[in-house]
């Protein structure tokens, strides 16, 4: 492996238009909230505050739903008990679209008078909130972002599911470490009897993949990378930009998701595994907007939408800016990107499809 460099930036800051185009987030958030609601009414009333943090929180529309069913059940069980909402994200984050749902008709602060909202800005690598204060926390389609940017020369393949030798073994180990590190993190933060839930896109056994892994969203990195290879072609941008392009992901297989608890004695010291599990989406699994495929207008703006609203910064700033001197050409190229992609779609509809396979990881702290 050769030009290894970490990325300063943040992948996950910046992102566009998300609470529009974020119909998979959501699925899994309405999925998980029966399980939510059976966690909470399973606990011990707390001895001061219960608190809910949401890590990794993004501009608020899922991270409303999420933490809803826990406070209602929270006020259910216990009452007129202090509740505190912790949202925490990146200082990019949009924060005012955040707290202005929040206090909207569809947010919770109608619920009760005894809620206090908070947020935490930074890292969910770091820590987020006081040791032993949090009752329980969720983590929705955020903790397969890796904690930093990574540039290396991987030039057949913007994604990891593809990667082979040293290149595939350094994100990796990238990728555990950071796993470890947020669960370390949690072990510290979550009180004796709360709970983390984690769900987020995984990766099933596949003989046919490079790695014998299939990973979520195959499709979409395979488009992206189709209509990145046809602008180095057409000289739009370089061929050494794409070739140490790699979006900073890693969606693990359950067992990549034990390995950290059953290595790390500190982990395996503070939590019960209740669930670690990888599964279909119970719906749309092999296509997520399989629903207009028949309206190949509709299909493709809605994937364009979809993916513009995750990856727009990581490919402004970490594939297209490197060929360009000046903020116009940079919107030009991006223009011409998207333009691409939406052509793509409209031509191969689902030959690039996005499939679904939803990880959950479920732990009590001990």
């Amino acid at each position: 492996m050769t030009d290894q460099q970490i990325q300063s930036g943040k992948s996950t800051e910046g992102m566009v238009d998300y609470n529009e185009n974020s119909s998979a987030q959501l699925q899994l958030v309405l999925l998980l909230s029966p399980l939510v609601r059976n966690l909470v009414s399973s606990m011990d009333e707390p001895e001061t505050e219960f608190k809910i943090v949401d890590y990794g929180c993004g501009p608020g529309i899922n991270s409303i739903e999420m933490v809803k069913p826990a406070i209602e059940t929270s006020l259910e069980k216990f009452g007129d008990q202090p509740i505190v909402v912790c949202h925490s994200d990146q200082v990019g984050n949009d924060w005012n679209t955040l707290f202005e749902l929040v206090e909207g008709p569809a947010g919770y602060s109608h619920i009760s008078n005894n809620i206090r909202t908070e947020a935490a800005i930074g890292s969910f690598y770091d820590q987020v909130a006081s040791p032993a204060s949090v009752s329980i926390g969720t983590c929705i389609f955020a903790s397969h972002w890796l904690s930093q940017g990574i540039q290396l020369y991987s030039p057949e393949t913007v994604w990891f599911a593809d990667l082979e030798g040293d290149a595939r073994l350094t994100v990796n180990r990238i990728a555990q470490n950071d796993w470890t590190h947020f669960l370390l993190q949690r072990a510290q933060e979550l009180r004796s009897g709360g709970y983390l839930v984690v769900g987020t896109l995984g990766s099933v056994p596949d003989p046919s993949e490079t790695n014998g892994i299939a990973a979520s969203g195959r499709g979409i990195y395979h488009a992206i990378q189709a209509v990145a290879k046809a602008m180095v072609d057409d000289s739009l941008i370089s061929h050494e930009s794409l070739g140490s392009f790699l979006f900073s992901l890693w969606f693990m297989t359950d067992d990549e998701a034990k390995y950290a608890l059953e290595q790390n004695d500190d982990l395996r010291n503070a939590f019960e595994i209740c669930q670690i599990s990888v599964e279909p989406a119970p719906i749309k699994a092999d296509d997520i907007f399989k629903e207009h495929i028949d309206d190949p207008d509709t299909y493709a703006e809605k994937y364009v939408g979809y993916i513009r609203a995750f990856a727009d910064s990581t490919l402004r700033t970490q594939l297209f800016s490197p060929n360009c001197n000046n903020s116009e050409l940079l919107d030009q190229l991006m223009v011409e990107f998207y333009n691409r992609l939406s052509k793509l779609y409209v031509s191969e509809t689902s030959k690039y499809a996005c499939e679904i396979w939803h990880l959950t990881v479920v732990l009590r702290r001990k």
